[in-house]
């Protein structure tokens, strides 16, 4: 059976493919995410001058393009992005990149396949739903994340045992790659998962940028707080430590 997804895949790519040919889909797939990054995240960046200069990069990404037809091209395929990730079951952005030869495979860049993050979230949050149910919420750190398919299989374990994601799971996430980083925080955002994500390195403790997700304002407003008091992380680095608590309430990714 086809998984929706595929479908969703093949449309993507070609509308992608029909982009402004005189670059590469590779420029056209990274700038598409680039734009989504910076639409989202300036929905939830409280320092203004911040905001502006991703309002400005969004624009700049736009006068790049002659034909302002092409430009309009880029929500229908966030359009798909959105529909994909609503049913779940799938790393979108990541499976696209991978087909698109988009991926940095000369530093050994890849994505686990879906099937084996969701093996692998049900193997490291057994007890999640006892969590759930004892505290309201539990605390999930991801410091390699890549596009988040070990995180989007995690809230998809999360809703089949009668949880909604965005009610009760935080997510901090650190990525090195600056494309990687976008396609992170897009399909976070989308999936509805309350996260802070990092673009930084998580070995050096290196920060160059970082966001929180249009769903973080919500799960504060719903818990008072995004993570506990001894999980809190720091907004402008990554996390000291990358030991995982399974016991506890935080769950660390590998």
């Amino acid at each position: 059976m086809i998984k929706p997804s595929q479908d969703l895949k093949k449309e993507f790519i070609k509308i992608l493919e029909g982009i402004d040919r005189s670059k590469h889909r590779q420029d056209n797939f990274r700038n598409m995410c680039e734009m989504a990054y910076c639409a989202l995240a300036k929905k939830t960046q409280p320092d203004e001058e911040k905001a502006e200069k991703l309002e400005a990069r969004y624009m700049e990404i736009v006068g790049s393009y002659r034909n302002k037809d092409d430009v309009r091209e880029m929500p229908k395929l966030l359009s798909l992005v959105t529909l994909a990730l609503s049913g779940g079951g799938c790393d979108f952005l990541g499976e696209i990149a991978g087909e698109i030869n988009a991926l940095d495979t000369k530093n050994g860049q890849f994505f686990t396949p879906y099937d084996v993050s969701k093996f692998m979230a049900k193997l490291q949050i057994p007890n999640v739903s006892e969590i759930i149910k004892d505290k309201g919420y539990f605390t999930l750190s991801d410091p390699a994340a890549g596009a988040g398919c070990m995180i989007l299989a995690a809230a998809d374990v999360v809703q089949e045992q009668g949880f909604h994601p965005m009610d009760c799971m935080s997510v901090h996430a650190v990525e090195l790659n600056r494309m990687t980083y976008h396609m992170l925080y897009v399909q976070l955002a989308l999936r509805g998962i309350a996260a802070q994500i990092i673009h930084g390195n998580s070995l050096s403790l290196e920060t160059f940028t970082g966001a929180y997700t249009p769903a973080a304002i919500y799960f504060l407003g719903k818990h008072g707080r995004l993570f506990d008091p001894a999980e809190r992380q720091d907004e402008s680095r990554p996390p000291k430590t990358l030991t995982p608590i399974i016991n506890g309430e935080q769950l660390t990714l590998l």
